[in-house]
């Protein structure tokens, strides 16, 4: 039994047909232990010092006093709690997020948390069921077999929230429902990284709703750093000096873990007038297929341009290309022509299983994948025709 490739929505109430021309055993049992393998390694958490999850947790415990912003008083105060000293890098805000785990003791606050990513996950495989017209049990295996997508939770991560927020944006945009993909996109401010490309796109498409929208949350977001950081107005400037020298000393130490252009190049030590003239030159040539193209697919798109551009992209933010891997699977009868869609998405999803080994190589596999996602798109390589007709009835899409 050999699936067959979607090419129009299946009729109501019918599951839609598997996106791979893979035996239905085979898919179900690969897509299963990809899942597994991607998870098994929140077990060996506590082992690794809780990864990166001390920087969000103590994050907690400082939200709200000027201790947020000072580099000097985060390491003294994680010095004397017996932590190794590490910044917390995100706007003042987004601290509030881990107001409640801050309160508990840190074995407790990362469980709890990575528990919360996997839910997460398990919410953006529904939505992105819906946005891409896939059946709900491809999209859900599709999203937690993503290697970044429970790598974070092991990691103490927060990637896969701006990962499901960027979905719910996408759908909302594909069914018309501006002020939803506004909040959606505002609320990816957490990050500001992951939102400005799907912010520029509703610039792009003439979104106005739902600019409006995401810049009213962005507002909120600047207040709940105003009273993160105990009433510092001029927290963006202070926050920008705060980050500023991590960000070049990171773009060296950690270019075999760099999923982005500009960190790659600046890396190896080229300079940075041509780092981010690469990415500059990657983002103008996006604009035609960002402006014409279905907006689901844009969105995606968008997303995947985000990371490749941007100034600082490590492997967990790879979790924000699976936009772009459900719209390449095809379910509203465009993506990638059979049967490369088969060879590429499995190649990608096998690959990816080797992120923890690969920087010893001096690069991850994750930018190999990336830079080679964002070329396929540009070029239109094996491009599938959108099927109109697909295309329409993707609000029923995802049973």
């Amino acid at each position: 039994m050999t699936a067959a490739t979607p090419t129009a929505p299946a009729p109501a109430g019918r599951v839609r047909p598997l996106p791979l021309r893979l035996a239905a055993g085979r898919f179900w049992l690969w897509s299963i232990g990809l899942s597994v393998m991607s998870g098994i390694l929140v077990v060996g958490a506590p082992w690794n010092r809780w990864v990166d999850f001390p920087q969000f947790w103590f994050a907690g415990k400082l939200v709200g006093s000027a201790d947020l912003l000072d580099p000097a008083r985060q390491r003294a105060w994680e010095v004397a709690h017996g932590f190794v000293p590490w910044e917390f890098l995100y706007p003042p805000g987004t601290a509030w997020l881990y107001l409640p785990l801050g309160a508990l003791p840190l074995a407790a606050a990362f469980w709890i948390h990575a528990a919360v990513i996997v839910l997460i996950g398990l919410a953006a495989g529904l939505v992105g069921a819906r946005a891409f017209g896939l059946d709900t049990r491809v999209a859900l295996v599709a999203t937690l077999g993503w290697a970044p997508t429970l790598a974070a939770a092991a990691s103490g991560q927060n990637a896969p929230l701006a990962m499901l927020l960027a979905l719910i944006a996408i759908d909302g945009l594909r069914r018309d429902r501006q002020v939803l993909a506004g909040l959606a996109v505002g609320a990816i401010f957490f990050k500001p990284t992951l939102a400005v490309p799907l912010l520029a796109l509703l610039v792009l498409r003439r979104q106005w709703t739902a600019l409006a929208a995401a810049t009213a949350v962005a507002g909120a977001w600047y207040l709940l750093g105003v009273a993160g950081s105990a009433g510092d107005w001029l927290w963006p400037g202070h926050w920008l000096d705060f980050i500023a020298p991590f960000m070049a000393a990171d773009t060296t130490q950690n270019v075999n873990k760099t999923i982005a252009i500009p960190g790659l190049l600046m890396g190896h030590g080229v300079a940075s007038i041509i780092g981010y003239g690469a990415a500059a030159a990657i983002v103008v040539a996006s604009l035609p297929r960002l402006l014409r193209s279905p907006i689901a697919e844009a969105g995606a798109a968008a997303c995947l341009i985000g990371v490749v551009a941007s100034p600082h992209s490590l492997q967990y933010e790879a979790v924000m290309l699976l936009p772009i891997l459900l719209w390449a699977a095809g379910g509203a009868g465009g993506g990638i022509r059979e049967p490369w869609r088969t060879r590429l998405l499995v190649a990608v999803y096998l690959a990816a299983q080797l992120y923890l080994l690969t920087p010893f190589a001096g690069v991850s596999i994750f930018a190999l994948i990336t830079i080679a996602a964002t070329a396929i798109w540009l070029s239109g390589w094996q491009r599938a025709e959108v099927d109109p007709a697909g295309a329409a009835a993707l609000p029923e899409a995802g049973g």
